[in-house]
């Protein structure tokens, strides 16, 4: 029977992802639970720690707007489907595999959340978990995780249909374009990822595969050793006969296993060289179970565990809604997850995965390690062999073919930057296999000033006044949060050209400002308010002021902006948590408690404000209020992972009494440092 593509609806239990914040996220990049040492480390592998680190996740906007309470909402997603097996990739929330059926024996592959809760796991915040994730730029969730993006059906040579998704990744500058179609049992997943300008980029790459975890469950990969991590920053590599880690359930607390696929750890019945075909797999006790096997490469391949400590938990029923534990494998270019590649410009990277349903011929594996994963790995491959090369043929010769009508529609970033970046006359390579749609709210400012410069070089004048036929661009009024922003010397010297007015100089400003080139920032700012006073300008150069070199008196006009900016928008919480954690910050805690009583009651009633007020009254010596507020037990739903501010206020508030289980999210081992 045929492979079918169809959109359709899945209803779920959801709480939206809701609006992104619309501040700049010119803070600093959200920190992830831990951080790797490269002491003792390969130096190749400490060299890519060590390259790419992004300090922001600028020009992308924060989505914080979510909450904990879930109704019935639809979920659209894309489903190709033949009589053995149905994959279902959810459009509006990065193309994520939401759903692998094996329809022979009606086993879902991977884990399949019976609810959508975000919460802050992400780059961006929101982050969901489930399903197969595609994260692609620097380490963590990508940004467009939680993002709509393009997708369209190809018709491969033989009449089989392909799934094609496709984006533009802003803070890297590259171009991903992924495409799935169905072989029999097996799902194919072809990678191609391109780097468009001249110039070199950092790169990151892994597919995390979520898989319902039962006592019985156990993980296997072609390694004899291992990079173990915890939640207490180290990172060290361990023998897998000695540290064995099939048993995900097993495991004390949350941990990272990075497998090491060196060539030469496997028998002969795996293979002669494991990476050139690496592969790692999920079985439960009966032995059925997921496959996932690629190109080379895809060298990496890794366990996360949840682990079993109170935090742990609380983490796995805080996303999943109490329907079960999962644990993840997963798949990278690079050994480890801490590290980042070098792509060369113009470059274009390819490789593909396949997922395949196992069944194993004798479930027990009870041997050491090296025994059970020589026939793990055998059976592996033989099933991937039985597969073909049908499904993969098909996606390496469709992979340029251009696609027509659009299933869903993404960014406009893609085309906005291929037209800037003529307009400049720097090199720009779209692949053919995807197209990028102009239109939308989120682009149209940047649009107007694209077209406003072409109609200045046509009418020959590049004039900053405007003059010449500069075009037609509306200025918003200064109380409505721009749509988005952007960053690179490109675009700031559009805007340099464009009419000087508060939003020209607002958006250099925070480009400026997110390069941590605060007196430039500082100037724009101030230029910008000369032109129109707005609560973004006001919040920005408050900002910036308490980040520079000025010392005590730059710090309180910092807070007399960001007041300012409160004033002009009072009912948009993030200016006035902001202007409360400033007060904080510099001890100025009775003035903190008296803003939170100005608040709207649906302002007063979120978590985080109620973390504020906490803070405010133990600051003022109150534990009386601190511990009335805390024995509430509220939510705060984008607490951060590896954040524990929840159980060291409650140590604060009550010496010596245990944390509740809904405020305890330590997953680190018990009596771990760090």
């Amino acid at each position: 029977m045929s492979a079918t593509l169809t959109v359709t609806q899945v209803v779920l239990p959801t709480a939206p992802v809701g609006s992104p914040n619309p501040l700049p996220a010119i803070a600093a990049m959200p920190q992830a639970p831990y951080e790797a040492a490269t002491d003792g480390l390969p130096a190749e592998m400490a060299a890519n720690i060590r390259y790419g680190q992004v300090s922001t996740i600028h020009p992308y906007l924060i989505q914080d707007g979510y909450d904990r309470d879930r109704s019935p909402a639809p979920m659209r997603v894309a489903v190709l489907e033949n009589d053995q097996v149905r994959a279902e990739f959810a459009l509006d929330l990065g193309g994520r595999l939401v759903r692998l059926l094996d329809k022979t024996t009606g086993r879902d592959l991977v884990y399949r959340n019976a609810v959508l809760q975000p919460a802050n796991l992400a780059l961006r915040d929101a982050w969901f978990s489930g399903g197969a994730e595609w994260n692609i730029g620097m380490r963590g969730h990508w940004p467009l995780t939680a993002d709509p993006l393009y997708a369209a059906e190809i018709t491969g040579a033989d009449g089989e249909p392909i799934l094609r998704l496709w984006e533009y990744e802003r803070v890297r500058g590259l171009i991903l374009q992924i495409d799935a179609t169905l072989d029999g049992a097996a799902l194919h997943v072809r990678v191609r990822v391109r780097n468009p300008r001249d110039r070199e980029t950092g790169m990151y790459w892994w597919t995390n595969i979520a898989v319902a975890q039962t006592a019985q469950s156990r993980v296997f990969a072609p390694a004899a050793h291992a990079y173990m991590t915890g939640y207490d920053g180290t990172l060290g590599r361990v023998d897998l006969n000695a540290a064995d880690p099939r048993f995900p359930a097993t495991a004390p607390a949350a941990a990272d296993y990075f497998f090491d696929l060196a060539p030469g750890l496997a028998t002969a019945e795996v293979g002669d060289a494991p990476a050139a075909r690496p592969w790692i797999a999920a079985v439960d006790g009966d032995g059925s179970g997921l496959a996932h096997v690629s190109t080379a490469p895809l060298i990496g391949r890794k366990l996360f565990v949840w682990g079993d400590t109170p935090g742990g938990r609380r983490w796995c029923d805080w996303l999943g809604g109490e329907t079960g534990a999962y644990f993840e494998i997963q798949a990278g270019l690079a050994a480890t997850q801490y590290e980042h590649l070098r792509m060369p410009g113009g470059a274009t990277w390819e490789w593909t995965e396949t997922f395949l349903p196992l069944q194993l011929s004798d479930p027990r594996l009870d041997g050491d390690w090296d025994e059970s994963v020589a026939e793990v790995g055998g059976q592996v491959l033989r099933a991937a062999d039985a597969i073909g090369s049908a499904g993969v043929a098909r996606l390496e010769a469709a992979a340029d073919i251009a696609p027509d009508a659009l299933l869903s529609i993404g960014s406009p970033w893609g085309a906005l930057e291929h037209e800037l970046a003529a307009r400049s006359g720097s090199a720009f390579a779209t692949p053919a296999g995807v197209r990028f749609v102009r239109d939308g709210e989120e682009g149209a400012y940047w649009a107007a000033l694209l077209d406003a410069s072409a109609a200045r070089a046509e009418a020959g004048s590049t004039a900053p006044d405007g003059s010449g036929g500069h075009g037609s661009i509306v200025e918003p009024d200064p109380l409505e949060a721009p749509a988005s922003y952007v960053t690179g010397d490109e675009w700031d010297h559009l805007l340099a050209e464009a009419p000087s007015t508060w939003l020209t100089h607002y958006h250099r400003a925070v480009a400026a400002h997110a390069r941590d080139e605060h007196g430039t920032a500082i100037s724009h700012y101030e230029a910008s308010l000369r032109h129109r006073r707005s609560p973004w300008a006001l919040r920005g150069l408050g900002m910036a002021l308490r980040q520079s070199d000025g010392g005590t008196a730059a710090q309180a006009q910092g807070i007399n902006r960001l007041a300012e900016a409160r004033d002009l928008a009072p009912d948009l919480a993030p200016l006035t948590l902001e202007l409360a954690e400033a007060l904080l910050a510099d001890g100025r805690a009775e003035e903190a408690s008296t803003l939170l009583t100005t608040l709207p009651a649906e302002l007063h009633a979120l978590g985080r404000f109620k973390v504020v007020e906490i803070r405010a009254a133990l600051a003022l010596g109150d534990t009386e209020t601190a511990g009335r507020i805390l024995e509430e037990q509220f939510d705060v739903p984008n607490l951060r992972e590896g954040e524990l501010s929840m159980s060291a206020l409650w140590h604060e508030a009550f010496p010596g009494r245990p944390v509740p289980s809904w405020y305890d999210f330590e997953m680190a081992p018990e009596g771990a440092e760090g």
